[in-house]
């Protein structure tokens, strides 16, 4: 995007951080600066298959016959991978296996075959884009792969070695594609005055997204602003989404301990917390992965049927626990697998609450991080379903701030309901 046409960015100045700060609004640059002593960051081991060519000459190694398969998405969606059930595209043809491996069957020989030529075009493509990654629903399949499935009620499993390579290639899906959050279009109830109006606005039913000109769109040039929303830039489509600017100047979040974020920092969208490194899945509530282990978990009120939150302990379930109806086998995801070696290798989570989580210490508005918590067992539930689940204890740990309940304060409570309010 060429820089006369760039949407408006959203950026600090060394200068502001002091007036910010008198305003009631810490930038988290300055909250970064105040955590590095409570907490060493450690890299991520590393994982003895890195690669996606690695992994997919460990398949060959393994009775997979190597094949040549198309590396272009127009490509990709055309191509006969099994051409015994007729045309079908890719995404569809992992569906229908997640199907067969629920009821619960293995795959066969030649079926294996079938899932290592998907993979194996989606490993030979070169940049992954927004638009292929929605025509071939790249990330679809390679969470399906990975043991999530929104249609999932029974536990089932990929051989693990396409599991690796679905973990890989996600990862290089998100590190191309645009981080992105599309706006909740849901009023908040302020707490403070509404902001004056700059023109008449359109009535709408509630459930609709309103059009571009029948909106306002927040300053992202306005100090409060910047010091909250820095490095983001908002796109304004049939749907509001605020997206990073510059991917190079986020702070990875596959790093544990605190990772240079203090205990109490506040965001007002998830997309914000991931540019400051503190949690990196912009939907999923698990971040980590099987081979080194969750980084950071959020409570968001999603499962609150299962989970029990009392504050410094904490019982958190694996991801898509309440689908299952299997009574004997949980669902055991990827993520839910990167819980559990988070168990074994003792390692504390960084942990964020949302204010759609339902005790009484969430934040009242976006989310807020809570510091570290450690699990120390973990056990098989039941969901309102009788299927079997996961269940993790997670304690807080000591030697770091309390929770800071002051979070958001009052001005930054005044900069959410300014974003919300101008959608």
């Amino acid at each position: 995007m060429s820089q006369t046409n760039k949407p408006p960015v959203a950026a600090m100045t060394v200068g502001d951080t002091d007036q910010a700060e008198t305003m009631g609004l810490l930038p988290t640059e300055a909250a970064a600066s105040e955590s590095k002593e409570i907490e060493p960051t450690f890299a991520p081991p590393t994982l003895a298959l890195d690669t996606v060519d690695g992994i997919m000459t460990k398949a060959e190694s393994n009775g997979l016959k190597p094949a040549t398969v198309p590396s272009s998405p127009n490509a990709i969606v055309t191509f006969p991978f099994y051409p015994e059930i007729g045309r079908y595209e890719p995404q569809a043809i992992i569906g229908r296996f997640i199907v067969q491996l629920m009821k619960p069957r293995q795959l066969t020989t030649n079926e294996r075959q079938v899932v290592f030529n998907i993979v194996k075009a989606l490993s030979q493509i070169e940049t992954f884009t927004r638009a292929a990654e929605e025509r071939l629903q790249i990330k679809f399949m390679l969470t399906g792969i990975l043991g999530v499935w929104p249609k999932a009620t029974r536990p089932y499993e990929f051989p693990e070695v396409f599991q690796e390579a679905a973990a890989a290639i996600l990862a290089k899906v998100e590190g191309d594609l645009d981080i992105e959050e599309v706006v909740d279009e849901t009023r908040p109830a302020s707490t403070s005055p509404a902001p004056a109006s700059k023109g008449k606005k359109r009535g709408r039913k509630a459930a609709d997204p309103r059009s571009p000109e029948s909106r306002e769109l927040p300053a992202l040039d306005d100090l409060p602003v910047q010091s909250i929303m820095h490095n983001t830039v908002l796109t304004d489509g049939r749907r509001r989404v605020y997206r990073i600017d510059d991917k190079s100047a986020t702070r990875p979040c596959n790093r544990f301990g605190h990772n240079g974020i203090a205990v109490g920092q506040w965001w007002p969208y998830r997309i914000c917390a991931l540019r400051d490194g503190a949690h990196g899945a912009m939907q999923s509530g698990i971040a980590g992965s099987e081979k080194s282990g969750a980084y950071s978990i959020v409570v968001s009120g999603d499962y609150d049927e299962l989970d029990k939150d009392e504050k410094d302990i904490l019982y958190y379930s694996g991801s898509d626990s309440n689908a299952n109806t299997d009574p004997a086998n949980p669902i055991v995801t990827h993520y839910t697998k990167a819980l559990q070696q988070s168990r074994r290798d003792d390692r504390p989570i960084r942990v964020l609450r949302t204010s759609a989580g339902r005790a009484d210490h969430c934040p009242s508005k976006g989310i807020r991080y809570d510091g570290l918590y450690r699990i120390i067992s973990d056990g098989i539930a039941k969901n309102m379903r009788g299927g079997a689940y996961v269940r993790f204890k997670l304690v807080r740990e000591a030697n770091q701030p309390e929770i800071d309940m002051s979070r958001p304060t009052q001005a930054e409570k005044d900069v959410y309901d300014r974003l919300k309010n101008s959608i």
